[in-house]
């Protein structure tokens, strides 16, 4: 039993952002580990778009499938980025063709935002040769309850659209200060380190 299930859709497209996935996928893993009690093993599961679990992914906005040692599975889907101008969790509100974004669409209980900040030269726009694999600001949200503090008018959104690389999808965030503390499960920055909210790992 894989304590950490990665769905990957088998495809020709790569780019840099496929590259930093792939890239920082082990140290998401290990966060994973060190905040929930999972089974052992790490599982990736290629699979054609048309194969009913990419549904997984591609409809569901679902990146991670994570396994308690019990057995219990839960979902989790990921951002990560490199850009330190401000710490925000950022969600899709439209797409580039107009249908909503995964704000709307995803059914992960977990959302991961992790910061990489020394991988990505951005003045250069490369990768920064030997890049350190490792987020230095993360924060792992409960998902449904981050819809909820939206229903209730509890996150003041910011919204802008991304034209990077010919991109026209338009996004919400808030800065990680802002977020409600009842919609974090941890969070990690240089200062405080690890931090769990309302539990305590066994």
């Amino acid at each position: 039993m894989a304590g950490i299930t990665r769905i990957k859709i088998i495809s020709t497209w790569h780019d840099w952002r496929t590259q930093l996935a792939q890239d920082l996928a082990p140290a998401a893993n290990d966060i994973y580990r060190q905040v929930f009690p999972l089974a052992n093993d790490i599982e990736i599961v290629e699979v054609s778009k048309e194969e009913a679990i990419a549904r997984y992914d591609w409809s569901e906005g679902i990146d991670v499938i994570l396994t308690s040692n019990t057995g219990a599975r839960s979902t989790l889907q990921e951002k990560f980025l490199t850009y330190d101008r401000e710490f925000t969790a950022t969600f899709e509100e439209k797409k580039s063709n107009g249908d909503l974004g995964a704000w709307y669409y995803c059914t992960a209980q977990y959302y991961f935002v992790g910061y990489a900040l020394k991988y990505w030269d951005w003045r250069n726009r490369v990768i920064i040769n030997n890049p350190i694999m490792d987020f230095q600001e993360w924060r792992l949200l409960d998902f449904p309850a981050m819809r909820r503090a939206d229903t209730s008018g509890a996150i003041q959104w910011k919204y802008d659209q991304n034209t990077m690389d010919g991109r026209r999808a338009s996004f919400r965030y808030v800065n990680f200060d802002d977020i409600p503390d009842n919609c974090i499960i941890a969070k990690f920055n240089k200062i405080l380190q690890l931090k769990l909210f309302g539990w305590s790992r066994p």
